[in-house]
């Protein structure tokens, strides 16, 4: 489960319960499905460079990496758990401001 959240370029982390469950893989895709973020060409990014999961601090981490990477506007980020559970996320830029709403 995840919560809104609100944060800049430099500085963003979503709010998560983790539930025992841990993290997997990330997509993140433009709203016409096209991969957003660094290395454009597919739509799973990087775990540790682009994104962290912080189960400790129930949240995962948007790394500067990433967010440098994406262009102004909605992007659609989908976490993979190994459980094979798949949790929607909504992550709005517009400059350095970022917004994160789920699902």
């Amino acid at each position: 489960m995840q919560a809104a959240a609100t944060g800049t370029t430099g500085s963003f982390a979503i709010p998560t319960q983790f539930r025992g469950d841990q993290l997997a893989t990330m997509e993140a895709k433009y709203a016409d499905g096209s991969p957003a973020g660094p290395s454009n060409w597919t739509s799973y990014k990087e775990f540790w460079t682009n994104f962290q999961p912080g189960y400790g601090a129930n949240s995962i981490l948007m790394k500067r990496e990433f967010l440098a990477e994406v262009d102004d506007g909605p992007v659609t980020l989908t976490f993979h758990s190994w459980s094979g559970r798949q949790i929607t996320y909504r992550l709005t830029t517009s400059g350095s401001s970022v917004t994160g709403s789920p699902g």
